[in-house]
C-alpha cells in the first residue's frame, strides 16, 4: 500500500480525534497528570522513548506524577500505525509524540491535540506546517532533514573513494523533501567529478529490483537516504553492500551500528531527548503551532572498522581524526 492510500486510510479510522474540537493549548487536567500519547512504528525497546524519559526529567518533570505515557508500537509494520493512532485517541491524552513516518498519520489529526513529532523529511512539504519558523498547525518538532547534509556525505565520500566516478543512490520518492536532497548530492558529485544513478525504491519488491540494477551497473560507490523503509532494512542494505563489495555512505549513525560503512549525520535516539522541551513548553501552556520546528542539532561521523575490513577499505587518517565515531 502506497503512502497515499494508507493517508486515506487513516483519515478514515480518526473520527474520534476529529470530535475533539477545533485546535488549543494545553490545559493542565485537574487532579491527574498529563497524558502523553506516543506512537512509534518500530518494536520495543525504544531507545527514543527513554531519551525522552530523561530529558522531561531533566526539565523538572516526574513521571507518574506531573505525566505518564500512553505508548503505542506497531513492532515494525508500518500498516499497524493508524489503528494505534485511534486507540490512542481513545486514551484522551494531552499531547502526541510521534516517531518518524508515524507522523504521517499524525498529520491526518485536526484536533485540540497538540503533536509533537520527530521527522525524517522535510516537514513543510510534508503537510505538517507552514514553515519552520511558524509552524501554524497544531504540530510542531525537530526534522532529521538538513540538505547541507547531502552534500557533506558526498564530500566525505569521495575523499574516502577518490576514484569513485559512478555512485548509486538509495532514495524513497515518496519521502517528503528527496527530491531537493537528490539535486543537492547530484550537484556535489557533479562537482566533485562523479555520476549519480538513482534508484527509487517505495517498498521491499522495489528494493530487490534495485539491487539487481546495481549488482550490473558495476557502480563504484552508493548512498542511502534516510528514512522509515531504508531504516527498517537497513541490515539487508548492509548486507547486500558488503556481499556486492560496494561501499556505502548512510544518513544515521544507526545504519553503521548495523553494519554499513559510514555515515554522516544524527544518532537517532540522542537527538530525541530535544522533544522534551517542546512537550515542556507545551505543558506550560504554549501553543504547539507557535514552536518553531528545528534541525537536528547532534551531527557526527561514524565508520565502522569491522565493514571497512571485510571491504578492503582504507580508511584516510584525514577521517579518522574527524569521526566521532568508530565502530571496531
Amino acid at each position: 500500500m502506497n503512502l497515499r492510500r494508507k493517508l486515506l486510510t487513516a483519515t478514515a479510522l480518526l473520527p474520534a480525534w476529529l470530535a475533539w474540537g477545533a485546535p488549543r493549548a494545553f490545559a493542565q487536567r485537574s487532579g491527574g497528570p498529563a497524558r502523553l500519547g506516543y506512537v512509534s512504528a518500530i518494536a520495543q525497546p525504544d531507545g527514543a522513548l527513554q531519551m525522552l524519559r530523561d530529558g522531561l526529567r531533566e526539565l523538572g518533570h516526574a513521571e507518574g506524577k506531573s505525566y505518564v505515557f500512553v505508548a503505542r508500537f506497531a513492532d515494525g509494520d508500518f500498516t499497524r500505525v493508524p489503528r494505534l493512532v485511534q486507540d490512542l485517541a481513545a486514551e484522551r491524552i494531552d499531547v502526541l509524540i510521534s516517531r518518524g513516518q508515524s507522523t504521517q498519520f499524525a498529520a491526518a489529526v485536526r484536533s485540540r491535540v497538540p503533536v509533537v513529532f520527530a521527522f525524517s523529511g522535510d516537514p513543510v512539504e510534508a503537510g505538517f506546517a507552514e514553515s519552520l519558523r511558524k509552524p501554524g498547525r497544531n504540530m510542531t518538532g525537530i526534522t532529521f532533514m538538513a540538505l547541507e547534509l547531502s552534500a557533506k556525505r558526498v564530500e566525505v565520500l569521495k575523499e574516502l573513494l577518490p576514484k569513485a566516478t559512478r555512485i548509486a543512490l538509495l532514495s524513497n520518492p515518496e519521502h517528503a523533501g528527496e527530491l531537493s536532497e537528490y539535486r543537492v548530492t547530484d550537484e556535489a558529485a557533479r562537482r566533485l567529478g562523479a555520476a549519480i544513478t538513482r534508484y527509487l525504491v517505495r517498498d521491499q519488491r522495489e528494493l530487490e529490483a534495485a539491487y539487481a540494477a546495481i549488482q550490473a551497473s558495476r557502480t563504484d560507490a552508493m548512498i542511502v537516504f534516510p528514512d522509515a523503509l531504508t531504516f527498517a532494512r537497513r541490515k539487508q542494505i548492509a548486507e547486500f553492500a558488503a556481499r556486492e563489495r560496494i561501499s556505502a555512505m548512510y544518513g544515521w549513525t544507526e545504519y553503521v551500528e548495523s553494519g554499513g560503512l559510514i555515515s554522516y549525520g544524527p544518532a537517532l535516539d540522542e537527538n530525541y531527548k530535544t522533544l522534551a522541551v517542546f512537550v515542556d513548553k507545551i505543558l506550560k501552556g504554549t501553543e504547539a503551532g507557535s514552536i518553531p520546528i528545528e534541525q537536528v542539532r547532534k551531527i557526527g561521523l561514524t565508520i565502522n572498522m569491522a565493514a571497512a575490513r571485510a571491504l578492503g577499505v582504507n580508511i584516510p587518517q584525514s577521517i579518522l581524526l574527524r569521526a566521532d565515531r568508530v565502530i571496531e
